[in-house]
C-alpha cells in the first residue's frame, strides 16, 4: 500500500513526500480513508506505530480549505502535546492554518492571547484546556472533530472528569478519534458516551509487530541490578533509555551513574516545563547518552535513534512495556530492549508481558505439558485395553 492509495489530495501527499515518509504503517492504511471520510474511529495502536500522522494527515485533508477553530486534539501529558503540537505544525503551516498547543507550566495569558488568534488547531492537556475553559479563554461550540490520544493514559491519570467536562461543550455532530493501546472496560465506556458508531481499527500488540526489537530477560536479586546496569551501560556504545518506576527511583539510578562517571541526564514530573524540555534537547543533540525517565515522562520522549531501552523495574502495566520498547527500533531502524526482573516478585507482570505479545512464557509452557501429559497416558492405556480386547490371554 502507498501514500496514494489512502484518499490523500496531491497537495497532502507532496508534504508527506517533503516530510520524508516512506511507505505508511499498517495503522495509517487503516486508519487514514476512514478519517477522510468523516468516520468515527476507535483504534488500538502501540507507541512508534505511527498513530500520530495517522489522524494529523487525513483530519488536515478534512480541514485544509476551511477558516475556523474545527479542531481539537487532547493529550495525556505537556510532552505528547508538544510532541503531536510539531506534527500538526509541519503539515498544517504549509497550509496556512495556525496550530495552538495548551499545556500546563507555561504562561496561560500569552496562551489566552494565541487562542483569541482564532486557530485552527488545539493540542491540550484536559486539564489546561478546562482552564480555560473556565476563564472564558475559549469556546469549543464549533469543533467539528476531537482526537482523543493515548485515552487509556489519561484516564488511568485521572482526566475522566475534565474529559466529561470537555464533552459537554462540544458539538453533537462531530468527527470523535480515540486512540488507545488497549481496547480497557474503562476505554470502551468512554467510547460509548462519546463516540457516534465508531469503526474499530486494531493494531495487534505481538511480537510479529516489532520484528526489529531484540528482547532480553534478564532474572536477577535487586541488589545485582546497579552492577548489571553498569555492565549493559560498558557494552552498548549507543544512545540509552532506563525506565524506572518512580521519580525517587530515578534519581537514585542517576546518582548511581554520576557516582562511576558515567554521564547521564534524567527527566520526571518534579521537573519545570523548561527543565523537561532541556533535558530532552541535550538528549537528542547527543550531550548525554543516557536518559533515566518514569513512564508517564517517557512517553513524551520522541527521538528517532535510541539504541537500547532498559527496564531496570518491571513495569505495572503490561502495556506500558510496549510503550517502552517502542522508544527503540523508529523508522525502519533496530534495537534492544532489556528488561531486568526479580524472580517471584515479578513473574505475574512478566506473565501479563508475555500474554500481550503473544509470547508463551516458558512456566505456561510447562503447565501446558503437564495437562497434556495425563491425556497422553491415558490414551496409551486405552490403546493398551484395545489391544488386550483383540487378543485375550487363553
Amino acid at each position: 500500500m502507498n501514500w496514494s492509495n489512502l484518499s490523500l489530495s496531491s497537495k497532502i501527499l507532496k508534504l508527506v513526500d517533503d516530510a520524508g515518509y516512506k511507505k505508511p504503517t499498517p495503522v495509517q492504511v487503516q486508519s487514514i480513508p476512514l478519517v477522510v471520510a468523516g468516520l468515527d474511529i476507535l483504534v488500538c495502536s502501540q507507541t512508534g506505530s505511527g498513530k500520530t500522522a495517522s489522524f494529523v494527515l487525513p483530519i488536515l485533508e478534512r480541514f485544509k480549505d476551511k477558516n475556523g477553530t474545527y479542531i481539537l486534539a487532547l493529550s495525556p501529558t505537556r510532552e505528547i502535546a508538544l510532541q503531536t503540537g510539531a506534527v500538526f505544525e509541519t503539515f498544517a503551516t504549509p497550509l496556512g492554518m495556525k496550530t495552538v498547543v495548551c499545556i500546563g507550566g507555561v504562561s496561560i495569558s500569552e496562551e489566552k492571547k494565541a487562542l483569541s488568534s482564532s486557530p485552527h488547531i488545539i493540542v491540550a492537556t484536559p486539564g489546561r484546556l478546562c482552564d480555560h475553559l473556565e476563564r472564558g479563554n475559549v469556546w469549543l461550540d464549533f469543533i467539528q472533530c476531537i482526537v482523543f490520544d493515548e485515552a487509556d493514559r489519561m484516564l488511568e491519570m485521572g482526566f475522566a472528569t475534565q474529559i466529561e467536562k470537555i464533552a459537554e461543550q462540544l458539538p453533537k455532530e462531530r468527527q470523535t478519534l480515540m486512540y488507545s493501546a488497549t481496547f480497557a472496560p474503562k476505554v470502551e465506556k468512554l467510547a460509548k458516551s462519546l463516540m457516534n458508531n465508531p469503526r474499530e481499527v486494531m493494531i495487534q500488540n505481538t511480537k510479529s509487530t516489532i520484528p526489529q526489537i531484540e528482547q532480553r530477560l534478564l532474572w536477577m536479586d535487586e541488589g545485582k541490578k546497579v552492577s548489571a546496569l553498569f555492565s549493559l551501560v560498558r557494552q552498548e556504545l549507543g544512545t540509552i533509555i532506563v525506565f524506572a518506576k518512580s521519580k525517587e527511583r530515578v534519581y537514585q539510578i542517576w546518582r548511581h551513574l554520576q557516582g562511576r562517571k558515567i554521564d547521564s541526564t534524567y527527566i520526571h514530573s518534579d521537573l519545570t516545563q523548561e527543565q523537561r524540555e532541556s533535558t530532552v534537547t541535550d538528549f537528542k543533540n547527543g550531550k548525554f547518552r543516557i536518559l533515566i525517565a518514569t513512564d508517564v515522562m517517557g512517553r513524551g520522549i520522541d527521538v528517532d535513534n535510541i539504541a537500547h531501552v532498559v527496564n531496570y523495574d518491571v513495569p505495572y502495566e503490561a502495556e506500558d512495556y510496549i510503550h517502552r520498547i517502542g522508544r527503540t527500533a523508529r523508522l525502519g531502524k533496530t534495537g534492544i530492549a532489556t528488561t531486568f526482573a526479580i524472580p517471584i516478585k515479578d513473574e505475574f507482570a512478566i506473565c501479563a508481558i508475555e500474554k500481550i505479545l503473544g509470547v508463551e512464557s516458558p512456566k505456561s509452557q510447562q503447565e501446558k505439558k503437564e495437562k497434556e501429559e495425563p491425556k497422553k497416558h491415558d490414551h496409551q492405556r486405552k490403546k493398551s485395553q484395545n489391544v488386550r480386547r483383540d487378543h485375550p490371554r487363553r
